[in-house]
């Protein structure tokens, strides 16, 4: 259960990340890394565009790191200490 909550923050993390960086304005042509962090965040993404279609990028991407996070966080709702 701990693996995939973690798998979960990170995937939280990767969308914030893309969402930092296209807010810095620093496009995926500038390093392999960034081209990385720009592809997985699509595709992470999907989800929140299906649901919100036509919306823009700044609303799915948020829209899919709470949803991410709501699993995170229901992931743990059930744990003993």
């Amino acid at each position: 259960m701990s693996l995939l909550r973690t798998i979960l923050a990170l995937i939280i993390l990767v969308i914030l990340a893309h969402t930092a960086l296209v807010y810095l304005d620093f496009g995926p042509e500038r390093h392999a890394v960034i081209e990385a962090v720009y592809g997985l965040s699509q595709l992470l993404q999907v989800p929140a565009n299906l649901l919100l279609p036509g919306r823009d990028f700044y609303t799915t991407a948020l829209a899919a790191a709470g949803g991410y996070f709501v699993v995170y966080v229901l992931l743990g709702v059930g744990r003993r200490a």
